[in-house]
């Protein structure tokens, strides 16, 4: 009898035991996944890793609306002038990394009158990729789409008239079809052209893309994403404090804590990265605004010497 017993009683402290590691790993696994649903990435911008890119189109989000603003330089030619947008399926400046997914899209590029009014009436001599726009001030090219297998880009050619070059501006969007959004994490290309005479100042800034979400502040974000975007060929720098880790997308694999150099070309427009939390420093982002984050990256620009 005392055998017996003495074989439940060890039963009993087995199943004891394992109740407890039970209900320990469960509640660690519920912690742990209730801390990392409380915050989840909202891209506004594009995502580092996402193979759909252009040399001026910015990445953005599926339902946003706020497209940003570039004013960029035209040649001109014969009394046109023209600036070409490429689509990629790659991560712009590593072609090596290119979407594993055939990619369609459709281009819509409209017109807006610079002062707010109505559109000049010779908007139909403005063209892309030989396609006039039509009277309302619209362009659409359905049914594009970047095979996979290699690295490809397509280009729009935009052929505007001298004389409406400072009477317009163009809006110009590259939205992925229902089969592809997932392909390119649910991102799309746009931005806002304007071609108004200036004087071309070679020099990049930084800003956070996050920032343009309506009604959220930082503390919404377990990352952000982070576009460099100027012009003029040469060396950007950009610094940040350990409070924020540079993801190593961008870097090669790179950890990167504090600083971090890199070339761009002349046509290159913008450069897109994203940001985490340092996990070990998590007290210090918090409570912080959009305006207290963008003081914390800093961006240098030395331009390229020509001959050197």
């Amino acid at each position: 009898m005392k055998k017996k017993t003495g074989k439940w009683i060890r039963l009993a402290g087995i199943l004891f035991i394992i109740g407890v590691l039970t209900l320990v790993i469960y509640e660690s696994f519920a912690a742990y996944t209730s801390f990392n649903s409380v915050k989840r990435v909202v891209s506004t911008g594009t995502q580092s890793d996402t193979m759909f890119s252009s040399n001026y189109l910015s990445q953005l989000n599926l339902d946003d609306v706020n497209y940003p603003v570039k004013r960029i330089s035209l040649a001109e030619k014969d009394g046109t002038s023209t600036f070409v947008v490429q689509v990629c399926n790659y991560i712009l400046g590593d072609s090596k990394r290119y979407n594993l997914n055939d990619i369609t899209y459709k281009v819509t590029a409209q017109l807006y009158a610079m002062d707010g009014g109505k559109l000049p009436d010779n908007i139909t001599e403005i063209k892309m990729n030989n396609k006039s726009f039509d009277k309302n001030g619209t362009c659409t090219l359905e049914n594009q789409e970047l095979k996979t297998g290699s690295a490809k880009k397509n280009e729009y050619r935009f052929v505007i008239p001298v004389d409406l070059k400072d009477k317009v501006k163009i809006q110009v969007v590259a939205e992925p079809s229902e089969g592809s959004k997932e392909t390119v994490n649910r991102q799309k290309l746009a931005a806002v052209f304007s071609f108004a005479d200036y004087e071309a100042v070679k020099s990049w800034t930084g800003h956070f893309l996050d920032s343009q979400a309506n009604g959220r502040t930082p503390d919404d974000y377990d990352a952000f994403n982070y576009e460099i975007s100027g012009n003029g060929a040469g060396t950007v720098t950009m610094t940040w404090p350990e409070s924020l880790q540079l993801s190593k997308w961008m870097t090669g694999g790179e950890r990167r804590t504090n600083d971090y150099k890199f070339e761009v070309d002349g046509e290159t427009t913008a450069v897109q990265f994203q940001f985490y939390r340092n996990p070990e420093k998590i007290s210090e982002l918090s409570g912080k605004s959009w305006a207290d984050l963008e003081q914390l990256v800093k961006v240098t620009f030395t331009e390229k010497v020509e001959g050197k």
